[in-house]
Protein backbone atom coordinates (compact mmCIF):
# COMPACT_ATOMS: atom_id res chain seq x y z
CA UNK A 1 0.00 0.00 0.00
CA UNK A 2 1.32 3.57 -1.09
CA UNK A 3 0.78 4.96 2.45
CA UNK A 4 2.23 2.17 4.65
CA UNK A 5 6.08 2.00 6.23
CA UNK A 6 7.59 -0.95 6.74
CA UNK A 7 10.03 -0.63 10.35
CA UNK A 8 13.47 -0.53 9.36
CA UNK A 9 15.72 0.79 6.87
CA UNK A 10 15.77 -2.78 5.37
CA UNK A 11 12.09 -2.99 5.97
CA UNK A 12 10.19 -6.31 7.57
CA UNK A 13 11.11 -5.03 10.99
CA UNK A 14 14.19 -7.50 10.90
CA UNK A 15 17.07 -7.07 13.22
CA UNK A 16 19.50 -5.98 10.50
CA UNK A 17 16.75 -2.92 9.90
CA UNK A 18 16.76 -2.02 13.09
CA UNK A 19 20.63 -1.72 13.46
CA UNK A 20 20.80 -0.23 10.27
CA UNK A 21 18.24 2.39 11.70
CA UNK A 22 20.12 2.56 14.90
CA UNK A 23 23.27 3.57 13.14
CA UNK A 24 21.56 6.35 10.61
CA UNK A 25 19.88 7.99 13.93
CA UNK A 26 23.33 8.23 15.30
CA UNK A 27 25.18 9.55 12.38
CA UNK A 28 22.26 12.20 12.32
CA UNK A 29 23.44 12.95 15.66
CA UNK A 30 27.00 13.34 14.96
CA UNK A 31 26.08 15.46 12.21
CA UNK A 32 24.29 18.04 14.40
CA UNK A 33 27.31 18.05 17.03
CA UNK A 34 29.59 18.38 14.08
CA UNK A 35 27.67 21.64 13.16
CA UNK A 36 27.87 22.71 16.60
CA UNK A 37 31.66 22.12 16.90
CA UNK A 38 32.44 24.16 13.63
CA UNK A 39 29.83 26.70 14.32
CA UNK A 40 32.22 27.32 18.22
CA UNK A 41 35.58 26.81 16.01
CA UNK A 42 33.87 30.05 13.65
CA UNK A 43 33.35 32.23 16.50
CA UNK A 44 36.96 31.19 17.96
CA UNK A 45 39.02 32.13 14.66
CA UNK A 46 36.63 35.56 14.02
CA UNK A 47 38.05 36.47 17.88
CA UNK A 48 41.41 35.49 16.49
CA UNK A 49 40.99 37.27 13.66
CA UNK A 50 39.95 40.34 15.73
CA UNK A 51 42.46 40.67 17.78
CA UNK A 52 45.11 40.13 14.91
CA UNK A 53 43.90 43.13 13.09
CA UNK A 54 43.05 45.36 16.09
CA UNK A 55 45.27 48.09 17.68
CA UNK A 56 45.82 45.17 20.47
CA UNK A 57 47.29 43.05 17.96
CA UNK A 58 50.65 41.88 19.55
CA UNK A 59 52.92 43.01 16.94
CA UNK A 60 51.01 46.61 16.84
CA UNK A 61 51.89 46.75 21.01
CA UNK A 62 55.14 45.79 20.82
CA UNK A 63 56.01 48.38 18.54
CA UNK A 64 53.57 50.77 19.38
CA UNK A 65 53.93 54.27 19.51
CA UNK A 66 55.11 54.96 22.83
CA UNK A 67 58.62 54.69 22.93
CA UNK A 68 59.99 52.26 25.51
CA UNK A 69 60.29 54.66 28.90
CA UNK A 70 57.26 57.15 28.06
CA UNK A 71 55.18 55.38 30.41
CA UNK A 72 58.20 55.51 33.12
CA UNK A 73 60.64 52.38 34.33
CA UNK A 74 59.90 49.37 36.17
CA UNK A 75 55.50 49.81 34.79
CA UNK A 76 54.61 45.98 35.62
CA UNK A 77 51.14 46.69 34.70
CA UNK A 78 52.19 47.53 31.34
CA UNK A 79 54.62 44.43 31.06
CA UNK A 80 51.31 42.59 32.64
CA UNK A 81 49.16 43.94 30.21
CA UNK A 82 51.20 42.63 27.30
CA UNK A 83 51.75 39.55 28.76
CA UNK A 84 47.89 38.62 29.24
CA UNK A 85 47.44 40.08 25.54
CA UNK A 86 50.13 37.24 24.78
CA UNK A 87 48.01 34.50 26.76
CA UNK A 88 44.46 34.73 25.56
CA UNK A 89 45.86 34.85 22.17
CA UNK A 90 47.94 32.00 22.58
CA UNK A 91 44.83 30.40 24.47
CA UNK A 92 42.32 31.29 21.63
CA UNK A 93 44.91 29.42 19.00
CA UNK A 94 45.23 26.46 21.02
CA UNK A 95 41.34 26.83 21.47
CA UNK A 96 41.09 26.90 17.40
CA UNK A 97 43.68 24.09 17.36
CA UNK A 98 42.03 21.81 19.24
CA UNK A 99 37.93 22.20 17.92
CA UNK A 100 39.67 21.71 14.66
CA UNK A 101 40.68 18.08 15.67
CA UNK A 102 37.62 17.39 17.19
CA UNK A 103 35.73 18.30 14.09
CA UNK A 104 37.70 16.30 11.49
CA UNK A 105 37.28 13.81 13.87
CA UNK A 106 33.74 14.17 14.44
CA UNK A 107 34.19 14.66 10.44
CA UNK A 108 35.41 11.07 10.09
CA UNK A 109 33.06 9.18 12.43
CA UNK A 110 30.31 10.49 10.75
CA UNK A 111 31.66 9.18 6.92
CA UNK A 112 32.65 6.07 9.01
CA UNK A 113 29.58 5.61 10.75
CA UNK A 114 28.10 2.62 8.83
CA UNK A 115 31.24 0.72 7.77
CA UNK A 116 32.83 0.08 11.60
CA UNK A 117 36.62 0.95 12.13
CA UNK A 118 37.96 -2.23 10.21
CA UNK A 119 36.42 -1.28 6.87
CA UNK A 120 38.15 1.98 7.05
CA UNK A 121 41.14 2.68 4.99
CA UNK A 122 44.55 2.69 6.79
CA UNK A 123 45.37 6.34 5.90
CA UNK A 124 42.13 7.14 7.67
CA UNK A 125 42.53 4.98 10.87
CA UNK A 126 46.41 6.09 10.98
CA UNK A 127 45.00 10.05 11.35
CA UNK A 128 42.15 9.18 13.85
CA UNK A 129 44.78 7.47 15.73
CA UNK A 130 47.01 10.96 15.24
CA UNK A 131 44.12 12.78 16.12
CA UNK A 132 43.50 10.86 19.71
CA UNK A 133 47.11 11.18 20.67
CA UNK A 134 46.82 14.95 19.92
CA UNK A 135 44.28 15.39 21.97
CA UNK A 136 44.95 13.54 24.97
CA UNK A 137 48.20 15.38 24.52
CA UNK A 138 46.68 18.52 24.87
CA UNK A 139 44.10 17.34 27.48
CA UNK A 140 44.86 19.28 30.99
CA UNK A 141 42.84 17.49 33.98
CA UNK A 142 42.58 20.56 36.01
CA UNK A 143 40.17 22.13 32.97
CA UNK A 144 37.91 19.93 32.90
CA UNK A 145 34.59 20.57 34.37
CA UNK A 146 33.61 16.85 35.34
CA UNK A 147 36.72 16.18 37.28
CA UNK A 148 36.15 19.29 38.86
CA UNK A 149 32.52 17.98 39.98
CA UNK A 150 33.72 14.91 40.78
CA UNK A 151 36.56 16.17 43.06
CA UNK A 152 33.80 18.20 44.52
CA UNK A 153 31.73 14.72 45.48
CA UNK A 154 34.18 13.20 46.56
CA UNK A 155 35.11 15.63 49.07
CA UNK A 156 31.66 16.21 50.16
CA UNK A 157 31.09 12.23 50.38
CA UNK A 158 34.64 11.85 52.40
CA UNK A 159 33.39 12.45 56.04
CA UNK A 160 30.37 9.98 55.63
CA UNK A 161 30.56 6.16 56.19
CA UNK A 162 27.53 5.41 54.19
CA UNK A 163 27.03 6.07 50.94
CA UNK A 164 24.56 9.17 50.06
CA UNK A 165 21.50 8.92 48.53
CA UNK A 166 21.40 10.78 45.37
CA UNK A 167 18.42 13.41 45.18
CA UNK A 168 16.81 14.60 41.91
CA UNK A 169 16.68 17.99 41.08
CA UNK A 170 13.58 19.27 39.86
CA UNK A 171 13.32 20.46 36.38
CA UNK A 172 12.81 23.70 35.71
CA UNK A 173 12.05 23.52 31.62
CA UNK A 174 8.68 23.34 32.01
CA UNK A 175 8.65 20.87 29.62
CA UNK A 176 6.95 16.91 28.99
CA UNK A 177 7.93 13.90 28.21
Amino acid sequence: MAGETTPGLLGGGNIAGGVADAVMRQAKALEVEYESLTDAKKRVDALLKKLDGSEADAGKLAHGSLPAGTLGTGFAEAESLFKAYDTVHSELQKLSQGLAGQIEALGIAIQTAGKGYAGVDEDTQARMRALIRRSKEEYVEDRDPLIQQQKEAQKQHQGSSAPATPTPTPSTSKGTI
